[in-house]
């Protein structure tokens, strides 16, 4: 395998790299080691995302040793799993490579491309219920009815309780050396299923030890997801592929739908509310039954859907767009 020396940093590639791979190999050092960010764009079938990894890996590994056959253990997590993740304090102070893209599937591409390198970094790819569940009722479920399913189960004991998530503790003591090869959802999901621990809750474990963890963009963009990540975002290499609609991704993020027909509803249920609560109070003669909250509530409905109903839009193609303040 061929080694090159970028910017002071041996690289080793697995196969003869052609110039512009050296250039952007170089690009993206030359970014790590001044910290800072960088843009960059190469052709279809240029083996970017081979650069990509070679390279970041090539400068992580220049700092330090991987964590490949090692599992640090925070007190905090021994013997009990939480979806509130441990602090780093016992970690190592090498930065975490942060991976994302579009989708699981290009995530497993990388994956792929990892595979063809040498190096054997710390890793996990993150994921949700939705594809690492593997309980009999609760991967039925979806969105947040699955999310309560879990964590209710998680949190009963016996016979009620989850079984895989009970199991998780005792397998990721025994089996330290999982994530030290390179793998992916259906990798952790078959783990699952043959020898009983929860996939997702084994990831949500990996990823605190992990040189290198693979999410798609909505794991980063996401506030509430990026709370629960075991990451120190101060000191973390975030590598966004195929980022060409990461724009779009943050204004959704940001974005939320309020159609008519539910700003009505709500008008109609405040009423409601307003009638219920004289009905309530006349029959007991109870003052607490006050409906004036549900007044007020019904007036900032009412204000809301008149400004919204005075918005100036044109057509439905072009919508309303206000411009920023500015300072």
């Amino acid at each position: 395998m061929p080694t090159y020396k970028i910017t002071g940093i041996d690289v080793d590639f697995p196969f003869e790299a052609y110039d512009s791979q050296l250039v952007y190999m170089e690009k993206v050092i030359q970014s790590l080691q001044q910290k800072c960010n960088t843009l960059l764009e190469s052709p279809t079938g240029t083996g970017k995302t081979l650069c990509l990894l070679c390279a970041t890996l090539a400068w992580r590994k220049s700092l330090g040793g991987f964590s490949t056959g090692m599992r640090e253990r925070s007190s905090q997590s021994e013997g009990s799993i939480s979806d509130v993740s441990p602090s780093q304090g016992a970690r190592s102070k090498l930065p975490t490579i942060v991976y994302a893209s579009r989708t699981h599937s290009q995530i497993q591409q990388v994956i792929q491309e990892l595979k063809r390198t040498c190096y054997r970094p710390k890793m996990v790819v993150l994921g949700s219920r939705e594809q690492l569940c593997i309980h009999d009722k609760v991967s039925l479920l979806r969105g947040k009815t699955q999310t309560n399913a879990c964590r209710m189960l998680c949190r009963k004991r016996g016979k009620r309780s989850c079984a895989h998530y009970s199991h998780v503790a005792d397998y990721m003591k025994k089996n330290p050396h999982l994530g030290d090869e390179p793998i992916d959802i259906e990798d952790l999901v078959n783990v699952g299923r043959r020898f009983g621990p929860c996939p997702y809750y084994v990831s949500r474990e990996l990823h605190k030890v992990a040189d290198i963890l693979f999410a798609p963009y909505n794991y980063l963009i996401d506030r509430n997801l990026r709370k629960i990540l075991n990451v120190d975002w101060n000191n973390s290499i975030l590598i966004f592929d195929e980022a060409h609609n990461l724009e779009s991704l943050c204004a959704d993020a940001a974005s939320f739908d309020l159609p008519s027909w539910l700003l009505t509803a709500c008008i109609s249920e405040a009423k409601n509310c307003i009638d219920l609560s004289i009905a309530r109070r006349e029959e007991s003669n109870d003052k607490s039954h006050n409906p004036d909250n549900f007044a007020i509530l019904k007036a900032l409905l009412l204000k809301l859907e008149k400004r919204i109903a005075e918005v100036p839009i044109q057509s439905k193609e072009m919508g309303f767009t206000r411009p920023g303040l500015t300072s």
